[in-house]
C-alpha cells in the first residue's frame, strides 16, 4: 500500500482502523484468501492479511457432518503423529512438544496429546466473504530508506499525516520521503509471523514471558533506515539514521509462539528453534491452508456408507466379499433366524420365508417319494416354493439385513481392522470401494433423470443431448469410440453430469505444507497446524470450517481387468504374481494393499515391488493423462480439474473442480470433440517429455508431461510415472529394479 503522491484522504479511506469486507468467489475465500492468509489486490499495490468471518449458516446433512469430522480428526491425528516424530531418529536433539505439533485447540485438556473438540465447538458455514486490514504495518522510504512501523491500524490511522513528502522525518533530510510498504515479513514454523521492527522479541525470565525489545543505536537515537542493498532478504539490516552504524549484521527476529512454548528450556541449543525466517508475504512459504474434499452422498447411500463405522466390520467384510467375488457358504435357516431377531422391519418377510421353506420340505418329501408319473408335477411344486423363499431372501439382501457366509483371505480381514491406521481416508482401498458401489448406485447405474438427460452416459451408447445432430451417425459414432476405448485398455468411459463433492477448509501452516520441515538449520522442525481463528457465532466463540458443495460435470474411466492383470504380472515379476480363484482383480489388490498415510512418507524403495503401488500409480499416471488431453479440448484451466481414484475397482474420475455455474465445458467438449481427443491420448507424443532426464531414465514425471498443479493432484503429485503407460524408460521410483517397465498402452496395443 504505498504512500506516496496520492491524497491524504485516500490513504486515510484505504488504511480505516477497522477490518473491511472482502467479497471474492466461494473457492477463493475457502483457500487463498482464508484467514491468516497474505494477499494483494490487483494491481499488486498493498499487502493485506485476511480474517476470519462466520460466512453463511450451512443446512448439512447428518452423514455429511459427520465425515466432515471424521476427515477433520484423521488429518489432525496424522499431522500430530507425524510432527511429534520428527526428531525421534535423532535422540540427541530435542524432542518435539505437543504445543509446537497442533493448534492448542486440538490438544486435550492435559496438552499431551491430540483430541479434535466436539462437533458444537465449530461453525460450519458457507464462505461468503472474508474480512481483512492492511498488513504488515512496516513502511520505508525508496529514497533513503527511512523506516517506521506501527503496533496497530488506529495508530498508523492517526500518523499518515506524517508519512508525506511536506513532513520529511529524515534527519539529514537528503530527499523527500517517498514511503512504500514493506513487502518481507517474518515467519515460523509455529504458524506465527511478524512484522520487521528495529529489535526482537526475547524471552524474559523475570516477566516469565517474551516481551518485545526495541532496539536503540549505540548513539541514543531510535530513528532507522532499512538497508536493502544485498539481493538475500535475510541480510538486510536496520541502521541508524543519525550516526548510520549498523544495528546489527543482519535482521533477526525470535518467534514470540515459541519463546513462550519453550519457556525455561530456552538455551542455545534450542535457539535455531525460535529463529524465524525473512519471506516475501507472496511467497507461498507464507501460508499454506488445510482443506480435504470427498464426495458427498448426502442421505442417498445411507446404508452403504454405514458399513465404513467402527462397528459395522462383520458387514464390510461381507460387502467385499459380495464385491469381489469371494467365494460364499449357501444361507440356513438358522442365518435367517439370526438375522431378524428382535427386527419387526423384517417381520413379514421372515413370515414369509418360513412360509416357503416349509413348503419346499414338503414338496421335497413328496418329490423323493413319487412315481415316475407324478415326479415332474411335485418337482414343479419344489421349484416354486424355492422361488417363493428366493424373493424374501432378495429382499433380506438389498436391505443389508442379510449378509453372505464368506471365509475371506486373512490379509483382507486385517486390512478391514487396520484401514483407518494404515491409510488416509482418500487413499483407504476399502473406503474407496464402498465410495465407488455407492456411486454405481447413485449415478453409474441409476435410471434417473434430470429433465431428459441422465445422470451417467457411457460413451458407447449415448443419450439424447450427446447424440450428433445427424441421428443417423450415432451408431458409427458410438463404434468408434468403442474401438479407440479399447485401443486405450478402457473397458468403459463416459460423462457424470452432477459429480457431487464436499470440500471444506479449517486451517493453516507457515512454512511447509506439510507436517515436518526438513533439515531446518541442522535439524527437522515440527510444524504447527493452527486452527482458523474463532468467530462469533451467535454468541458463542467457535472455530470455522468453510465449506464448499458442489456438483459438476465429471468424466468417468474404467480400465480394462484383464489387461491390467496381465500389465501388472509383467510389471512386478514373478515374485507377486497374482492368481485369482474366482474373485475379482479388485480382491486380489485389496490383500496386497500397501499402507498410504496422509503424506505417502513411508513408502519404501524395493527391488520387490508392491502390486498395489504399480496398480495406483498405473490409475493415478492416467488420470493425469486425462486431465491434461481434457484441459487441452475442454478449453479448461489444469488446474479446475481435478481427480478421484478408486483402486480397487480400476477406476478414477476426473472432474471440474469449481464452485461456479457448471457451463456444460465437458459435455461440449465431447460432443465437438471426444474421439479426436482420444486419438490424441494414443498418439506417441501424449505421453512425451520435452524436459529432464528424470521422466526419460528413471520413469518420473514433471511437470512438462503429467504433473499437474498440486492442488489439483489427490496425491500431491506423487506415485506418478510416464512409465506406466509407455515404455519411456526407467520404473517408478518406488521400484529399484534395473531397466524399464513394459507400458500399459504399449501392452493393449501388443507392443
Amino acid at each position: 500500500m504505498a504512500t506516496n503522491n496520492a491524497s491524504n484522504n485516500q490513504k486515510k479511506s484505504d488504511m480505516a482502523p477497522s477490518a473491511k469486507l472482502m467479497s471474492r468467489s466461494r473457492n477463493q475465500l475457502a483457500t487463498s484468501y482464508a484467514p491468516e492468509s497474505f494477499f494483494t489486490f490487483e494491481g499488486g499495490v498493498g499487502a493485506c492479511i485476511a480474517h476470519s468471518s462466520p460466512g453463511e449458516t450451512l443446512d448439512l446433512s447428518e452423514s455429511t457432518t459427520t465425515l466432515i469430522y471424521e476427515r477433520m480428526t484423521e488429518i489432525g491425528r496424522a499431522w500430530f503423529n507425524n510432527a511429534m516424530a520428527a526428531r525421534l531418529n535423532n535422540p540427541a536433539l530435542p524432542q518435539s512438544m505437543p504445543v509446537q505439533c497442533v493448534d492448542s485447540g486440538l490438544l486435550n485438556p492435559e496438552r499431551t496429546d491430540f483430541q479434535l473438540p466436539g462437533i458444537p465447538r465449530f461453525h460450519l458455514c458457507k464462505p461468503s466473504h472474508m474480512e481483512y486490514t492492511p498488513a504488515p504495518l512496516a513502511f520505508t522510504c525508496r529514497r533513503c530508506g527511512l523506516f517506521k512501523d506501527y503496533d496497530s491500524l488506529s495508530k498508523l490511522d492517526a500518523d499518515l499525516d506524517n508519512l508525506t513528502q511536506a513532513r520529511c522525518p529524515d534527519p539529514q533530510k537528503a530527499a523527500k520521503c517517498d514511503w512504500e510498504q514493506v513487502d518481507v515479513i517474518f515467519v515460523h514454523w509455529s504458524g506465527n509471523w511478524e512484522q520487521p521492527f528495529p529489535g526482537q522479541w526475547q524471552w524474559s525470565t523475570a516477566a516469565g514471558q517474551a516481551v518485545k525489545r526495541r532496539d536503540s543505536c549505540s548513539c541514543g537515537k531510535d530513528v532507522f533506515r532499512l538497508n536493502r542493498r544485498s539481493a538475500s532478504i535475510g541480510d538486510w539490516f536496520f541502521s541508524c539514521a543519525y550516526c548510520g552504524k549498523p544495528l546489527s549484521e543482519k535482521w533477526l527476529q525470535n518467534d514470540r509462539n515459541t519463546l513462550e512454548m519453550l519457556g525455561n528450556l530456552n538455551s542455545a541449543q534450542r535457539l535455531t528453534e525460535v529463529r524465524m525466517q525473512a519471506t516475501p508475504y507472496r511467497a507461498s512459504n507464507a501460508y499454506y491452508v488445510r482443506s480435504d474434499l470427498f464426495i458427498d452422498f448426502k442421505h442417498n447411500t445411507k446404508q452403504l456408507m454405514s458399513m465404513l463405522l467402527p462397528t459395522q466390520e462383520k458387514e464390510l467384510r461381507d460387502f467385499l466379499a459380495k464385491t469381489f467375488n469371494f467365494p460364499t457358504q449357501d444361507i440356513t435357516d438358522q442365518d435367517v433366524e439370526a438375522a431378524c431377531a428382535g427386527r419387526e422391519d423384517c417381520t413379514e418377510d421372515l413370515k414369509k420365508y418360513r412360509q416357503a421353506s416349509e413348503s419346499m420340505k414338503k414338496a421335497d418329501e413328496m418329490v423323493a417319494g413319487a412315481d415316475a408319473a407324478n415326479k415332474p408335477t411335485f418337482e414343479m411344486f419344489l421349484n416354486s416354493a424355492k422361488e417363493a423363499r428366493e424373493a424374501p431372501l432378495k429382499r433380506l439382501r438389498e436391505r443389508q439385513i442379510l449378509m453372505p457366509k464368506v471365509d475371506l483371505p486373512i490379509s483382507i480381514s486385517n486390512l478391514v481392522h487396520e484401514r483407518q491406521v494404515r491409510f488416509a481416508s482418500k487413499y483407504d482401498p476399502v473406503r474407496l470401494a464402498v465410495e465407488h458401489a455407492a456411486l454405481k448406485e447413485t449415478r453409474l447405474e441409476s435410471d434417473a433423470k434430470t429433465g431428459d438427460k441422465k445422470h451417467y452416459v457411457s460413451f458407447t451408447s449415448l443419450d439424447q443431448d450427446l447424440t450428433p445432430d445427424v441421428v443417423e451417425q450415432k451408431s458409427a459414432l458410438e463404434a468408434q469410440t468403442s474401438s479407440l476405448l479399447g485401443l486405450l485398455g478402457m473397458a468403459d468411459m463416459g460423462l457424470i453430469r452432477q459429480f457431487d463433492l464436499c470440500k471444506f477448509s479449517f486451517g493453516y501452516s507457515r512454512m511447509e505444507s506439510g507436517p515436518v520441515l526438513g533439515d531446518k538449520r541442522g535439524m527437522d522442525m515440527p510444524v504447527r497446524l493452527r486452527l482458523f481463528p474463532q468467530v462469533k457465532a451467535g454468541d458463542v466463540s467457535k472455530w470455522p470450517i468453510y465449506v464448499l458443495q458442489q456438483g459438476n460435470e465429471a468424466l468417468y474411466v474404467r480400465l480394462q481387468e484383464d489387461a491390467v492383470l496381465k500389465w501388472l504380472d509383467r510389471a512386478t515379476g514373478d515374485h507377486d504374481k497374482i492368481q485369482l480363484n474366482g474373485e475379482r482383480l479388485g480382491g486380489a489388490l485389496l490383500a496386497r494393499a500397501s499402507s498410504m498415510n496422509q503424506y505417502l512418507d513411508g513408502l519404501q524403495e524395493t527391488a520387490h515391488p508392491s502390486t498395489y503401488l504399480y496398480a495406483y500409480t498405473l490409475l493415478h499416471s492416467y488420470a493425469h493423462l486425462v486431465m491434461k488431453y481434457v484441459s487441452e479440448y475442454s478449453g479448461l484451466d489444469l488446474g479446475s480439474l481435478g481427480e478421484y481414484i478408486f483402486p480397487a475397482d480400476l477406476a478414477f474420475v476426473v472432474y471440474r473442480n469449481g464452485t461456479t455455474m457448471d457451463l456444460g465445458n465437458l459435455s461440449a467438449m465431447w460432443r465437438n470433440s471426444g474421439n479426436t481427443m482420444l486419438r490424441a491420448m494414443l498418439g506417441p507424443k501424449a505421453t512425451m517429455c520435452g524436459t529432464g532426464s528424470l521422466c526419460a531414465h528413471r520413469g518420473g514425471a514433471c511437470p512438462d508431461c503429467i504433473m499437474v498443479p498440486e492442488t489439483s493432484c489427490v496425491a500431491g503429485n506423487k506415485l506418478l510415472s510416464r512409465s506406466v503407460l509407455r515404455n519411456a524408460g526407467g520404473r517408478p521410483h518406488f521400484d529399484t529394479r534395473q531397466g524399464s517397465v513394459d507400458g500399459y498402452l504399449d501392452l493393449v496395443n501388443g507392443k
